[in-house]
């Protein structure tokens, strides 16, 4: 029984070196799985930008409907170079010779009307008002004795003639008291109008005092100085160049407009009132809205040109006299059909001449849609050195990029400059 017991006792103790009892279930195959695709997603996020195509670096430009409205549909009837101009311009020049004693503007410098620009020497009319003034006063002074002298007589008189009437006095006395009333009268008119005669040259002396000053005639600015502070400046200018005809040269900007000189062959094609699209040389990606002002009714026949003045629609300071431009006189807009009657005409856009590209013998541009580049066929009309329209294809306000590089493909991926 000893023995039995001992040897039940010996199984229960704890082996602590031996490993422990494995539950016989390894790791499950979803959770592997799961795993790998996790790791995947994320190897693909981290590398997307590596594989990934780059994006190409480009330029664009907004087309534009032809006329500055977009839809308008207009198209282009006649371009012609010319100058911009102002249509109220001066030399500016004083009325009497004089030495220039002050100048107050130079070139760009804006004035308004009536502004004084300059004053010549002038000591001398200024001495002459001064005496004319003198001159009034002393009139005035006369005729207001002449005045009371008048008054004196006219108060003899009446008592005398009620002398006579009683028989105090003599016809004789009398007479010479009436004659003395009427010398004192005449007396009064001959200084009243030595007093308006006076009044006329103080008015004389102020007049040429004012013309040694010289003024504006308009509002607008100045363009050229052509005087110095010193020079003799009169209305006519000396043969010899001794004398100036102008102190400055003066435009009223707010009145510019261009001149063109359009061949006989083709002013037929121009009427008054016509839309124009002005373009500087200067700023040549800005067009300015116009109009034909005027049509001049003669022509030169040494050019075989007529003069077509075009006025702005809107004005901006950039816009200076002298600077060369050219217009495209604009043909109205096709009218709209009306519903049932057909479609209406296509409108027409100009876009830059850059954004054309060859490709096999066709013209092919490439909007821009998001982030890709859409590779577009067109049939563009040339539209000056720098730009074409086109009448079809395109809506005004879609960008297209301008001078698309050699590797841009349609559905390139893009990144706009």
């Amino acid at each position: 029984m000893t023995r039995t017991g001992s040897a039940d006792l010996s199984g229960l103790t704890i082996d602590r070196e031996s490993p422990p009892p494995s539950s016989g279930r390894g790791p499950r195959p979803w959770a592997l799985l799961l795993g790998l695709l996790v790791a995947l997603v994320v190897a693909a996020v981290l590398l997307k930008p590596v594989f990934a195509p780059k994006a190409i670096s480009v330029t664009v430009a907004r087309a534009e409907a032809l006329g500055g409205t977009p839809g308008a549909g207009a198209s282009e009837v006649l371009t012609a170079s010319g100058y911009v101009v102002a249509r109220q311009r001066a030399s500016v020049s004083t009325e009497v010779a004089g030495r220039l004693e002050a100048l107050y503007v130079s070139e760009g410098s804006r004035v308004t009307k009536g502004q004084v620009l300059g004053v010549l020497r002038n000591e001398d009319q200024r001495a002459a008002v001064e005496s004319a003034k003198a001159a009034l006063a002393s009139a005035e002074a006369a005729s207001t004795e002449a005045k009371a002298t008048a008054r004196e007589s006219a108060l003899e008189l009446g008592r005398v003639r009620e002398l006579l009437a009683r028989g105090l006095v003599s016809q004789a006395e009398f007479d010479q008291v009436e004659a003395r009333d009427a010398v004192s009268r005449a007396r009064v008119e001959s200084a009243a109008a030595a007093a308006q005669s006076a009044r006329a040259g103080l008015d004389q002396a102020k007049i040429a005092y004012e013309k040694t000053f010289i003024r504006a005639p308009f509002a607008g600015a100045v363009l050229r100085k052509e005087a110095e502070v010193g020079e003799i400046v009169s209305p006519i200018p000396s043969s010899g160049g001794l004398t100036r005809g102008a102190i400055a040269t003066m435009a009223n900007l707010a009145t510019l407009e261009v001149e063109v000189d359009v061949n006989e062959g083709y002013v037929a094609r121009a009427r008054q009132g016509m839309r124009a699209e002005i373009t500087l040389d200067a700023y040549p990606s800005e067009r300015y809205p116009g109009h034909a002002r005027q049509i001049v009714p003669t022509a030169d026949r040494q050019k075989a040109t007529v003069q077509i003045k075009v006025s702005f629609d809107s004005l901006d300071a950039r816009v200076l006299p002298e600077m060369g431009a050219k217009v495209t006189f604009l043909a109205d807009p096709a009218p709209s059909t009306s519903a049932g009657g057909g479609a209406a005409a296509p409108a027409v856009v100009w876009i830059p001449r850059a954004a054309v590209r060859d490709q096999e013998g066709r013209a092919v541009i490439y909007v821009v849609e998001g982030d890709r580049a859409r590779e577009r066929a067109i049939s563009p009309r040339p539209l000056g050195p720098d730009r074409v329209s086109v009448s079809g294809g395109l809506a005004a306000g879609e960008a297209v990029v301008v001078e698309a590089p050699p590797e841009l493909k349609d559905k390139s991926r893009i990144r706009i400059r």
